[in-house]
């Protein structure tokens, strides 16, 4: 018995959730494309798991619109929005076996039992745990019982699949592995998730788009590139991927370009609506390169920290713009610290952001 990929969008219009005094979250708009996986991203407390638990109908709204589908839902119960959720402590029935805690949302659909054991171990066959069904839950990994909760939530064959957290409780090398799994089902499945994370290199590998929140409301909504590549403010330069966030100049515009001025040396870069005068320029770690030779497009540099990480050797610098922080891949012959070196910077990975 296949499992059929039913996807459909979502829309939030202007869409308000107060708890009494406290705004969780305040008028966001956004739309979520069918198919696509979109992740939720922002610290504790921004706003993140409210919105997506508006999705899926688990708190309502104080103002606004949701669709899903083209359909208003806003006021419709959880059991009335097609959508399913994967939760963070995967809410696995300890006492059933495998087969039956994914067959259990089935039962209230209706059908038969083989037909619903059917269907259950095609949920399983899709994650890997064919031959899994006697076991109980204390009996397999966190990785496999994450899977389990992701072959319930499948089986329903919902319009709308929510993860909250999902790979949370699991080691690195675990969790690093388990994404490429969710995200390879999503794409294979053509599924529309909804993903919700505080992680945001678990945001960068598995998302078609990111919204970025911040103090109940959306800070930017983008791919993954356009995030890392172009953050609009500052928060959301330092949240997604790190960045050195140092002051510059805007020296004169020329058309969608700027001459920048960063301590004794000038770059050009797309002015993006900032006028002349002082601006904020964001520094990914990578785009800095080190040399231990002077020249005109080289600030002077001093290391103040040299960590070897097998892989690349991370570097922390004083310069006259500020403290820099970088990472090298050249771990043959590396800078000592207190040694007298140049900084210079790739064209790209550079960006002016607002604050």
């Amino acid at each position: 018995m296949k499992i059929a990929a039913r996807s459909a969008d979502v829309e939030f219009r202007d869409v308000t959730r107060r708890f009494g005094s406290v705004v969780a979250v305040d008028r966001i708009s956004f739309r979520i494309e069918s198919g696509t996986l979109v992740t939720l991203l922002g610290p504790s407390g921004c706003g993140k798991t409210t919105t997506l638990r508006m999705i899926a109908g688990l708190e309502m709204p104080s103002d606004g619109v949701i669709l899903i589908g083209g359909r208003d839902v806003t006021k419709l119960p959880a059991t009335e929005r097609d959508v399913s959720m994967v939760f963070q402590s995967y809410a696995l029935f300890p006492h059933m076996n495998v087969i039956e805690n994914v067959a259990y949302g089935l039962a209230v659909g209706g059908g038969s039992k083989s037909e619903r054991l059917d269907k259950a171990r095609e949920g399983l066959r899709l994650v890997g745990l064919t031959g899994y069904d006697t076991r109980l839950p204390s009996e397999l990994s966190g990785g496999q019982q994450q899977r389990v909760a992701v072959a319930r939530a499948l089986v329903l064959e919902p319009s709308v699949l929510l993860f909250d957290e999902p790979l949370s409780n699991l080691d690195a090398k675990l969790r690093r592995r388990m994404r490429e799994e969710i995200r390879e089902l999503q794409q294979k499945l053509s599924l529309t998730a909804v993903y919700v994370t505080h992680d945001q290199e678990e945001a960068l590998a598995v998302s078609d788009r990111i919204i970025v929140m911040s103090q109940a409301r959306i800070a930017q909504n983008g791919t993954p590139a356009e995030l890392y590549d172009w953050p609009a403010t500052t928060f959301v330069a330092d949240f997604i991927g790190g960045a050195n966030l140092v002051d510059c100049e805007v020296a004169a515009r020329d058309g969608a370009m700027a001459r920048i001025r960063l301590g004794s040396i000038e770059l050009q870069l797309p002015h993006r609506d900032l006028a002349a005068g002082k601006a904020r320029l964001a520094i990914r770690p990578n785009a800095i390169r080190l040399a231990r030779d002077a020249a005109p497009t080289r600030l002077p540099a001093t290391v103040r920290k040299a960590t070897y990480l097998g892989s690349h050797i991370e570097y922390t610098l004083d310069t006259a713009i500020g403290e820099l922080f970088t990472t090298d891949a050249a771990t043959e012959n590396p800078f000592a610290p207190g040694a007298g070196i140049h900084v210079g910077f790739a064209s790209r990975g550079l960006a002016l952001v607002r604050d």
